[in-house]
């Protein structure tokens, strides 16, 4: 028998009229477009990752910025309102599987990949070599007599005895995968400059460095490398370290589901980890990528692929520069010192008063507060890798460029404010807002049943439990109504099914 609309819908249709069903979580609201305009040297290179990839733009902005970065970190420093400060950043892109974040990865990283390679292989030689001179240093120390070591003085110079030949350093750029431990050894045997960059996010926060024993000392480090601190390390079975002069920058990628953790993260938040991370969410792009293969789309595409050729000679160009040292040292980093011009910095301290007073009780950044305070360091370090990048002589930001830094951290500011501005829902409730979706847009009838779902509904989603929580869920939140009585779904009888509710003008 077919079910009747009984008081039970009356009560329903009371709840629809006059008491809309609760949102599953605070709704994200579409993005502001990107500042092209502020990104100077970067604009072309981000247009044609984009037009290349059909991604958004904004995915294509975080991995250009990132490799700039990394490009320019080692070379000098930025005068900011308190002090010194250096050319590292840390991103973090939001996006789901299918937005061709991989795609946008590799294109902006492609130089720093290519130099990677050719240095490993060289390293793996030198390693070879530098195994042979310590044998020989051992087997020459056997043989000799102590006068041997005695001090030897020249006209020109004082020599010390033999010392054991010092291992090469190891020469690799990009970090993919990285405990803290890890990044403290890398550091500590190679290139003082480096980079943190992968495409799959989730495995560092899901990993071991994350874990909840390993996530403050995790958050703590990453935050004293983007302060460009120095880093110790001490431990029973091995001599103390003292690392300075390092210089990383990060980027990960992640998905939705985890983005919401991360942005809620109490450990990072106290640890003012969140609060030293570009963020950026794009509005997907899936659906409406078409290939076109006319005329005008080749020439776009050709144009493109000029833009990343020059983006990466001169990435190229940067990373092979002898790099600034400390004198005595082989991988302590003395950069330069780029300050800000007179009117860079007046145009700073204007935007610093502006974010500051946004900040307090009632302000628009009141619940950012955290973020916020280092905005305009953060506007500093950007205007300071334009200028390196555009010139690495360069020794002081000018006012248009410094105009650009402050120009992207608005859009930065306006980024994370509509991203925590959604709330923090957990996995169960990111799950029932996809049923609800698919439920809106794939399901025509008044009625649903379990069964259906679990035949038709959303293919990960279609195990008997996982689907038990979202409709709890739903069931919670106004979205589905317990109906009584017997109901015919797809074309079979069912006892224990829903009404479902939509939103207005939807199907």
């Amino acid at each position: 028998m077919q079910a009747s609309k009984s008081s039970k819908w009356e009560s329903y249709a009371f709840k629809q009229n006059g008491e809309a069903p609760t949102p599953l979580f605070g709704e994200l609201r579409d993005a502001e477009p990107i500042p092209s305009h502020a990104l100077g040297p970067f604009a072309n290179p981000v247009q044609a990752i984009s037009t290349l990839t059909q991604a958004p733009d904004a995915i294509a902005m975080q991995s250009i910025l990132t490799v700039a970065s990394v490009a320019t970190q080692a070379i000098a420093d930025v005068e900011s309102l308190q002090g010194v400060v250096p050319l590292s950043c840390f991103f973090l892109t939001v996006a789901q599987s299918g937005e061709r974040k991989s795609a946008c990865d590799s294109l902006a990283t492609s130089e720093i990949d290519r130099i990677d390679k050719e240095r490993v292989r060289v390293f793996h030689r030198e390693i070879r070599e530098h195994e042979a001179e310590k044998l020989e240093f051992q087997k020459r120390r056997r043989r000799s007599t102590p006068s041997d070591f005695d001090v030897i003085e020249t006209d020109h110079d004082k020599e010390r005895a033999d010392l054991p030949p010092e291992p090469p350093l190891f020469p690799a750029i990009r970090i993919s995968d990285p405990t803290i431990e890890g990044l403290f050894r890398q550091l500590e045997n190679g290139t003082p400059s480096v980079a943190v960059m992968t495409d799959e996010g989730g495995q560092f926060f899901g990993g071991h460095s994350m874990k909840r024993e390993n996530a403050l000392k995790t958050a703590a480090g990453f935050s004293k490398l983007w302060d460009g601190a120095p880093l110790s390390r001490s431990r029973a079975s091995a001599e103390p370290v003292w690392l300075c002069g390092k210089r990383v920058s990060l980027h990960l990628m992640i998905q939705p589901g985890v983005a919401q953790h991360v942005v809620g993260d109490p450990t990072m938040k106290d640890q003012g980890l969140l609060s030293r991370v570009l963020i950026a969410w794009p509005n997907s792009k899936i659906g409406s990528r078409i290939i076109c293969k006319d005329t005008a789309q080749r020439e776009q595409q050709d144009q493109a692929q000029r833009h990343l050729e020059r983006f990466n000679t001169r990435v190229g160009g940067l990373l092979q520069l002898e790099m600034p040292l400390h004198l005595g040292t082989r991988s302590e980093l003395n950069p330069k010192h780029l300050k800000l011009s007179g009117e860079a910095r007046v145009a700073l301290e204007v935007f610093y008063n502006r974010v500051e007073r946004a900040s307090g009780a009632g302000g628009a950044f009141e619940y950012l507060s955290g973020f916020a305070a280092k905005v305009p360091e953060m506007a500093a370090r950007l205007a300071g890798i334009q200028s390196v990048f555009a010139d690495e002589e360069a020794d002081e930001v000018s006012l248009r460029v410094m105009e650009n830094g402050i120009a992207i951290m608005e859009w930065y500011l306006s980024e994370m404010l509509r991203i925590t501005d959604t709330g923090r829902p957990d996995q169960n409730l990111c799950d029932a807002e996809t049923i609800r979706c698919w439920l809106e847009g794939n399901w025509a009838e008044e009625f649903i049943d379990k069964r259906t779902l679990m035949k038709k509904g959303p293919g990960h989603l279609r195990d008997g439990n996982t689907l038990s929580q979202c409709i709890q869920k739903l069931e919670a939140h106004g979205w589905l109504v317990r109906g009584s009585g017997t109901q015919v779904i797809d074309g079979a009888n069912s006892k224990t099914f829903w009404h479902v509710v939509r939103r207005a003008g939807a199907k």
